[in-house]
């Protein structure tokens, strides 16, 4: 028996002993305590959820139990046995797998190639002779597939043809695959429909019933009730606590995630909301009349003005982040009219867009806003280094320095250095970033494209605030969210989209709206934006 088939075995165990038990553990990174003195046990056939702010610690707990970090402080034991966990392929011979919050998969390779990429099936002796068994590796995960909704076709085309829902199964069964007890699944339902939610949960309601053990990263607080059986809380690099969730509420784990005196200033952003308001002249910043590009867009007509939050609702495919992209000049529109500052515009490239005044924030923002190995500095200053540039050529690292600090004293953005590397950063971190990016552009307009995805309850307020300091002070704001009551909260008007045409516009009182009101808010919304798909 193989290393890896003994692993397997012994980590089966007992279900009264965890597959896995970490003691005592801690990550000093140079000048800041990543992690100190944690514990968590992961049980058989458990749903850990695993909360905290950006910046607690959950990563670093996850990538040392998945072997890409390694402790300075604890000790992890695997049934029962202390072990030494280097690097993932150890962690994998130990039944233990992770499934990224960005997906790792190889976008060009089939579903198949993936789960064994690396762990190929060869036909022969000679592995290195001998030939790929193809035939072998679809009949293995072809049960699985078929138990976790792929099709035949979903796995032979390559991952990037599927949806998030269907790349995230393919990690589900490349885990499965090889025999793992232990699941790490990090933010699994960022991006996904509610639909689509839905369906992950019951797939992770099979894993439970197979004997596997998950641990669920999750900032979305009531996914939590009703589907995991323990929760621990993190909070500053410390274990806070470990809950049954029966006797915990929502507003009871914020309070355990942020602490009471944190609380009370962020509870204050989301009562008080905007404060002070805009009183200069409302102009108009931006509006679209009758603009198309087929077949995504069909005859969109919208405009928002100067100390103005504009919210686009409506369901994934909508056509929302691809009305931005032609307000960015990224897509040019087939027809239509665009009007900056009341006058007609082209907007030919994103260059162009941001010479007239208008920032975005995208939806993705490790892939398409951050620059992982550049410092902080750099990456607010990119947005325009003609400014900090000595005649146009030459780079004043001075005058950089300088600005990255004061964006990071304005924004509260949690960091030892304006030198650090931005990807060191936590999520809600690295989020104000890429916003002071676009506010050192001192633009007109700045477009939000789900701004609060995959951070927690507290970067939430913060970045409310910034957006709400920012359209006092004259500047407009399109906000685009899937997440319902954040929209209503947020927005001064709401338009709703359906099928690439906008199908209704909403006023919205936000704060000072009474519950029963923003409730029949949100259904007059939902109705809006899914009465095609219900009359079909």
């Amino acid at each position: 028996m193989n290393t890896n088939e003994n692993s397997q075995r012994d980590l089966a165990g007992s279900a009264d002993q965890p597959l896995v038990s970490v003691r005592g553990i801690g990550k000093i990174y140079p000048g800041v305590v990543a992690l100190a003195d944690v514990d968590l046990d992961l049980r058989p056939g458990e749903i850990h959820g695993l909360l905290g702010e950006n910046g607690a610690g959950k990563s670093t707990l996850i990538n040392i139990l998945s072997g890409t970090v390694s402790p300075t402080a604890g000790t992890i034991r695997i049934a029962g046995a202390e072990a030494t966990i280097s690097n993932p392929r150890v962690a994998q011979d130990h039944g233990i797998s992770t499934v990224h919050q960005e997906q790792s998969l190889a976008p060009n390779l089939t579903a198949v190639e993936n789960i064994f990429l690396g762990r190929e099936m060869i036909s022969g002796r000679n592995r290195l002779a001998g030939v790929l068994n193809e035939k072998e590796m679809h009949a293995r995960v072809l049960e699985l597939a078929h138990e976790f909704g792929l099709s035949d076709h979903d796995i032979k085309v390559p991952v990037e043809a599927l949806g998030a829902l269907k790349q995230h199964v393919v990690q589900i069964i490349k885990a499965l695959a090889f025999r793992t007890q232990v699941l790490i699944l990090d933010e699994p339902t960022s991006g996904l429909a509610d639909h689509e939610r839905l369906t992950l949960f019951n797939y992770m309601r099979q894993l439970r019933q197979r004997g596997i053990s998950l641990l669920w990263v999750t900032h979305r607080l009531d996914e939590l009730f009703g589907l995991a059986d323990t929760i621990t809380v993190l909070r500053d690099g410390k274990l806070v606590a470990t809950v049954d969730p029966s006797g915990q509420t929502a507003e009871s784990l914020v309070r355990l995630m942020v602490g009471r005196s944190n609380l009370t200033a962020r509870e204050e952003i989301l009562e008080d909301g905007r404060t002070q308001g805009f009183a200069g002249p409302r102009d108009e910043v931006l509006r679209l009349e009758s603009v198309s590009r087929h077949p995504l867009l069909q005859e969109i007509s919208l405009s928002v003005r100067r100390g103005e939050i504009l919210g686009l609702a409506g369901i994934a495919g909508a056509g929302r982040t691809e009305t931005a992209m032609v307000v960015l000049g990224a897509n040019r529109p087939d027809s239509g009219k665009i009007f900056v500052r009341s006058k007609p515009t082209v907007i030919r490239s994103p260059r162009d867009a941001r010479q007239m005044g208008i920032a975005y924030v995208p939806e993705e923002r490790k892939t398409h806003a951050i620059l992982g190995d550049f410092s902080i500095k750099r990456n607010i200053t990119i947005s325009d280094l003609k400014r900090t540039a000595a005649a146009g050529l030459f780079l004043r690292g001075g005058h950089e320095t300088a600005t990255g600090k004061r964006y990071v004293n304005d924004l509260g953005i949690k960091t030892s250095s304006v030198q650090e590397k931005i990807r060191n950063l936590s999520g809600g971190n690295q989020q104000k970033v890429v916003i002071a990016r676009c506010l050192f552009t001192e633009p007109d307009l700045i477009i939000f494209d789900e701004p609060t995805q995959g951070i927690d309850v507290g970067a939430k307020a913060e970045v409310y605030r910034l957006i709400y300091e920012f359209v006092d002070k004259g500047g407009a704001a399109i906000v685009i969210s899937s997440e319902l009551p954040e929209l209503i909260r947020v927005s001064d008007r709401i338009a709703v989209m359906r099928e690439g045409t906008i199908v209704g516009e909403l006023e919205s009182t936000g704060r000072d709206e009474a519950a029963s009101e923003t409730s029949e808010l949100g259904e007059r919304i939902i109705s809006l934006a899914t009465r095609g798909a219900m009359a079909a």
